[in-house]
């Protein structure tokens, strides 16, 4: 561009082709993909119709909604959801999230329940769909509510269930006792079923154990045995090949590596410093995936950053050659083959998501397209890994987004305000996907650090590990870590740092506000404030989480009660800004609120924004557009510049501060 056709402008206020419009109804989010019969199906979350969830398939050139407007497709089996439907001869099998039951829906039919009506409002939750070879049975995971008793102080009861495909027997239980079940999957000729397992107080990636079963001639099992893993080693994605031989993903080396079972024995196809597997908050994840000719595809992650490769059973390995950088739903890959081809779901720094088929020796075509928005690459901001020391001896890892506008240039003695993106989970990653949120505030002047704190996977286990007993402490030094590293690179400006992020990432957020003061501001979405009550109060899936992040509640009381922003609110010296949705079961209003009172007794400058009909995570474009603007505004008002195009403003409460 002609550098006379530039204008100088303070970092913060340049107009940005990217507006809160431009993110909030940027398109859709994908979701559960499968392959059947040569057409590509998947699930698309629509901000524009309220984040209802839609089954759609492309069968040759054509895209087709499947399932109708009165329904939205989604699990809410260990509040995360995934694997929220099947493909059986065409008709296809779904969750509804409206009553949670199981729905069948043939061509040119309406969907009829299969699933009984549960005794309370979504009481049986139904997930991770896998139909019998004759399609007359569908086995899955079932999260019993009913079970926890009618003063709602149980805990749901997880199982095995075999359903019939056309409604006309009530599910019944095949495998049960454990806490947790995950990923049945049938053997090619149906005589065996492969499933993973877990207990409190492990996640599945802290330990998993794999069970394979005899089928027997009535669909019940028989023979149950563990064939891999244990309370310290964490089993991801059991799957058969063709000829029978099982597969899984374990990480015993202490990374998650590829093995096929031989003569009762686990063989790796290599055993590297590397991932093969990601962690398991959804179902229906999947990193590898069979072709005819005897490879393996499968997403590698080295370093935090994915590749799609090819692996022979001796050993050796090939790149794909794609134009994306990372693969499936924010890392998380969904690789589907039909033996001649694959399909999954990728993006890079600077292209949206699509859907993608790839064929060996023709190349690759989109099916589907996430994103419509035509935006320069000219004003994209590509991000760079760089893995900094911590001050402990340690290293932590970002990627590190410069601000970006062909159009404005900043004064010369200027430095960029920074914003620190934490990622929520903990045990969770982010990755160089393309992101309108991060572009929305880079186009405008700010730099950004996205950042991969110890605790993060993709780092092998060790780095995953090294957040056990330390929630709240080693997470928010890294992050602080980060900003520090770019203030003294003189890449950002030291005085002008805000921190944000989401669940785990807003008490990161909350925590570095509460416990240091390198941070001038914090916007915490639907953010953990106090361990002890989220730790009684959340769902069944992360009831026992911390007991591993933190330590055993209620022993470790005191230590829950030292690291809870809310009771050092008083520490607070820089302004909040809060915003949480009405419906979150996962981490509830009451943490938003009870954070507000102690913000307000303290004389802390804050804003609580509550979004209605919004549960964990904000699906809805009005939602995501009122969110990005209140955001921007925050930031202006606390950094003392006026944005070129907010529109709605936050309501910081005023006072006296030093």
């Amino acid at each position: 561009m002609d550098d006379s056709s530039e204008t100088t402008a303070p970092y913060g206020t340049w107009p940005s082709p990217i507006s809160s419009e431009t993110v909030a109804r940027s398109g859709i989010d994908f979701g559960h993909t499968v392959v059947a019969d040569d057409t590509v199906y998947w699930r698309e979350q629509r901000p524009d119709d309220d984040g209802r969830g839609v089954v759609v398939r492309h069968d040759g050139d054509t895209v087709t909604d499947v399932t109708g407007d009165d329904f939205d497709v989604r699990t809410l089996v260990h509040q995360y959801g995934g694997g929220d439907f099947a493909v059986i001869d065409g008709t296809v099998i779904f969750s509804r999230f409206d009553d949670q039951r199981v729905y069948r829906q043939s061509p040119s039919e309406e969907p009829v329940p299969i699933t009984p009506e549960p005794e309370s409002e979504r009481g049986l939750r139904y997930a991770d769909f896998e139909p019998s070879a004759d399609g007359a049975s569908i086995y899955c995971v079932r999260e019993d509510h009913d079970a926890a008793g009618d003063d709602g102080t149980g805990e749901p009861e997880t199982t095995l269930v075999k359903l019939a495909a056309d409604g006309s027997a009530d599910p019944r239980v095949v495998a049960s006792g454990y806490d947790f079940y995950a990923a049945p999957t049938l053997s090619p000729d149906g005589d065996r079923i492969a499933w993973l397992t877990w207990d409190h107080p492990r996640m599945p990636w802290d330990g998993t154990e794999l069970h394979v079963a005899d089928v027997d001639d009535d669909g019940t099992l028989s023979d149950d045995r563990v064939v891999l893993g244990g309370s310290e080693e964490s089993v991801f994605q059991p799957a058969w090949r063709d000829d029978g031989t099982l597969h899984a993903v374990s990480d015993r080396t202490g990374w998650w590596n590829l093995y096929r079972r031989e003569s009762d024995e686990w063989i790796a196809y290599r055993e590297e410093e590397a991932e093969y597997g990601v962690p398991q908050w959804v179902f229906g994840l999947a990193t590898y995936a069979f072709l005819d000719d005897g490879r393996v595809a499968t997403v590698v992650t080295r370093d935090g950053e994915q590749t799609l490769e090819l692996l022979c059973p001796e050993g050796s390995r090939e790149q794909v050659e794609v134009p994306f950088s990372v693969f499936g739903v924010r890392g998380s890959p969904q690789l589907r083959s039909d033996g001649r081809a694959l399909s999954f779901i990728a993006s890079g720094p600077a292209t949206p998501s699509r859907l993608v088929r790839w064929t060996p020796g023709v190349g690759y075509s989109v099916l589907r397209k996430s994103d419509e928005t035509d935006l320069d690459p000219a004003y994209t901001s590509t991000p760079e890994h760089v893995t900094i020391p911590t001050r402990d001896g340690a290293e932590t890892h970002a990627f590190v987004y410069p601000p970006t506008n062909p159009d404005v240039t900043a004064p010369a003695s200027e430095r960029p305000p920074l914003i620190v993106f934490v990622h929520g989970g903990p045990t969770s990653a982010t990755s160089s996907t393309f992101d309108l949120s991060k572009q929305f505030f880079t186009t405008r002047g700010f730099a950004v650090a996205d950042v991969n704190y110890r605790g993060s996977t993709g780092y092998g286990r060790a780095y995953r590990d090294a957040l056990d007993s330390e929630w709240g402490v080693l997470d928010v030094q890294d992050c602080l870590d980060v900003a520090r590293y770019l203030a003294e690179g003189d890449r950002v400006d030291g005085d002008r740092m805000a921190i944000r992020g989401g669940s785990a990432g807003g008490f990161a957020t909350l925590s570095a506000l509460a416990f240091h003061d390198e941070m001038e501001a914090g916007t915490s979405f639907f953010g953990v404030a106090d361990l002890a009550r989220l730790a009684e109060l959340t769902h069944k899936f992360e009831s026992r989480y911390l007991d591993t992040l933190v330590g055993p509640y209620p022993e470790a009381a005191e230590t829950y009660e030292e690291r809870s922003p809310v009771h050092h609110a008083e520490a607070i010296d820089a302004p909040v800004l809060l915003l949480q949705g009405e419906a979150d079961r996962v981490v509830p209003i009451a943490q938003a609120e009870a954070m507000v009172d102690a913000l307000a007794v303290n004389d802390v400058p804050h804003d609580l924004h509550v979004f209605e009909d919004e549960r964990h995570g904000f699906r809805q474009a009005d939602t995501r557009r009122m969110a990005h603007e209140l955001e921007l505004a925050f930031y202006g008002e606390v950094f003392g510049f006026e944005p070129d195009d907010t529109i709605a403003s936050p309501d910081v409460t005023e006072s006296e501060r030093e």
